[in-house]
């Protein structure tokens, strides 16, 4: 078996032979059939963003196996290197299979899943179910006596003996990420200026205190300033608090800061140019739209989302296989997009100005939202099916998921780094949504301006 990667001319993948069973299983060769970037290709900008979910699981797997050779070199603690080799087999497992559970287009259905099937984290629900119901025994019958439970914990980012297992697949800077947002500017035609090595070479496994040296203070301060008769237990206590560590990747030098930071530029500017590209997520979200369509009216069997056997034969081309025999709006569907007669946008704001909508989508009330939809598409006198209220999350960075050591101390990263601080407090106030609308079924210039008042009325709860 031969793999050549444009990102990575050196990956020799004879060196996973031991893993091959995997690399050739259905349920892995089924991601050779599922776009990265879902309908990217179809409609937009980005006509040569063919590339799978196969090619990023093998990178993915390839980072990760660098990433455990570079933490077992560059940790100091012995325990904590014997731990690296240890899992370095489980580690690759769980890199390869990460995305093992996406559907047709990737994030596409997503909602569906979410909405209709209570799968609250959808593609990662479905990934744990196939290791455990379809591949389960080909992982425990490799040679190095893996766990599908550990590499499902790794994968999620669940592993509760050690906390930098789950950095590695389902941190903020992992191995995940490092590829996808490579082969995604890659394939985009997106210029970036790092590479993954770089970033790899500079991390090691450090200790980290599980409570901050700040907030001992503050409590110890506070206990001897109070009348409690038991000071002394308290003090015991404390200094048992003061000594409980954790372990984390952290990066452990400056390059190693500047690039972190780099890395968390390029993904701003891959969300903003690339994710969120308005032309292909409106195609998208038409594709949920007949999907829906298609469980309303009996058109879809609902076990190909229940039955995780069955949820494993859908892909891209099987996706549009169904939405072609399903005939009437579904089939619609499918030729609009394949003549790029997508819906317009109607209307793009942000959630945080209208209370009813921000309301919904604070508690993510999917029913909430699809009367918000149906209200909607009232005024525009047509049928749900014809308008799209879509909510464009970015996800936020998460604070003290990513370490680095300065003069030996372990620390957040977002206390070391302005740039840092800067993209989480934007990314938490960019929670958007728009309006798309069938101009086909919608006269859309038709008293503009009264029916966005009648609207914002609406999804303010006026």
């Amino acid at each position: 078996m031969t793999v050549k990667d444009p990102l990575y001319p050196e990956f020799k993948i004879e060196k996973f032979q031991w893993v091959f069973p995997l690399i050739r299983s259905y349920p892995v060769n089924r991601l050779r059939f599922i776009k990265q970037l879902g309908l990217k290709a179809y409609g937009g900008q980005f006509p040569s963003a063919n590339h799978t979910r196969y090619e990023h699981s093998i990178g993915t797997m390839y980072l990760a196996s660098k990433l455990c050779e570079e933490l077992y070199k560059n940790t100091e603690d012995k325990d904590l290197k014997g731990s690296v080799r240890e899992y370095t087999p489980t580690i690759i497992v769980a890199a390869l299979l990460h995305d093992i559970g996406h559907g047709p287009f990737s994030h596409t259905i997503d909602d569906v899943l979410k909405e209709r099937f209570q799968k609250k984290h959808a593609h990662e629900d479905m990934t744990k179910e196939i290791v455990f119901r379809i591949l389960k025994n080909d992982i425990e019958q490799l040679e190095n006596s893996i766990k599908a439970e550990e590499v499902c914990q790794i994968i999620l980012g669940e592993h509760t003996y050690h906390s930098y297992l789950n950095d590695i697949v389902h941190g903020e800077l992992d191995v995940d990420r490092m590829d996808y947002l490579a082969r995604d500017a890659y394939f985009t035609g997106v210029e970036y200026g790092w590479r993954a090595y770089q970033l790899i070479e500079s991390m090691k496994i450090s200790k980290t205190p599980v409570v901050e040296e700040e907030m001992i203070s503050k409590f110890r301060e506070d206990i001897e300033k109070s009348d409690i008769e038991i000071k002394e237990e308290i003090r015991e206590a404390i200094g048992r608090i003061k000594d409980l560590w954790s372990d984390h990747v952290c990066i452990c030098d400056e390059s190693g800061i500047a690039l972190a930071e780099l890395l968390l530029v390029t993904r701003r500017t891959m969300y903003e140019r690339v994710y969120y590209e308005s032309s292909s997520r409106i195609a998208e979200k038409m594709i949920q739209k007949a999907i829906i369509w298609m469980l309303d009216n009996n058109k879809i069997d609902k076990d190909l989302f229940l039955n995780v056997n069955k949820y494993v034969t859908l892909d891209d081309f099987e996706l549009f296989t169904l939405l072609k025999e399903a005939g009437g709006y579904a089939y619609e569907i499918l030729n609009r997009i394949k003549k790029r007669e997508i819906f317009d946008c109607y209307f793009l704001e942000k959630v945080g100005n209208y209370p009813r909508l921000k309301d919904a989508v604070a508690r993510e009330d999917q029913k909430e939202l699809n009367k918000l939809n149906l209200e909607i598409a009232e005024k525009f006198d047509t049928s749900p099916e014809r308008v799209i209220l879509d909510i464009i999350r970015r996800r936020p960075f998460e604070k003290n998921r990513v370490f680095v050591e300065v003069e030996g101390v372990p620390s957040p990263l977002e206390e070391v780094s302005n740039i840092v601080q800067s993209l989480a407090k934007s990314i938490q106030s960019d929670t958007t949504f728009g309006i798309y609308v069938d101009r086909h079924h919608v006269n859309i210039e038709k008293d503009k301006n009264n029916l966005i008042k009648q609207i914002e009325d609406i999804l303010g709860g006026i």
